[in-house]
């Protein structure tokens, strides 16, 4: 069989356009694109009064909007374990709620009940 040099033409040109269809990326969901980074707790505490107010948060539009509803104790500040149900939110262990089963004890105290003697 013999090859024309316009049948070599053609595959070629077939050829190149899967390769270069092969090589565009998806196109990103806009999920992806508008991704934002994380925020630790203590960047926003501007003050280290343990706490974080609606001022320390009027720049970061998402959490401004989410206060109210993150603010479980109405106390018109966030705690870090408030602040740690934000989507945004840097996961870190200062804001996970101390548990008394692991304590040093790790039985809640029950060591230090009165004998009933």
């Amino acid at each position: 069989m013999k090859i024309t040099p316009r049948a070599a033409s053609i595959a070629l040109a077939a050829t190149l356009a899967a390769v270069l269809s092969a090589q565009v990326p998806a196109e990103t969901p806009k999920s992806a694109k508008a991704a934002k980074p994380a925020i630790e707790f203590t960047t926003l505490d501007s003050n280290s009064d343990g706490r974080v107010s609606v001022t320390e948060v009027q720049f970061v539009d998402d959490l401004k909007g989410s206060f109210d509803a993150l603010d479980a104790n109405r106390d018109e500040n966030l705690s870090p374990t408030e602040f740690a149900h934000w989507a945004r939110a840097a996961k870190s262990a200062e804001a996970l709620p101390a548990s008394p089963s692991t304590g040093p004890s790790g039985s809640s105290g029950a060591q230090h009940m009165p004998s009933s003697k």
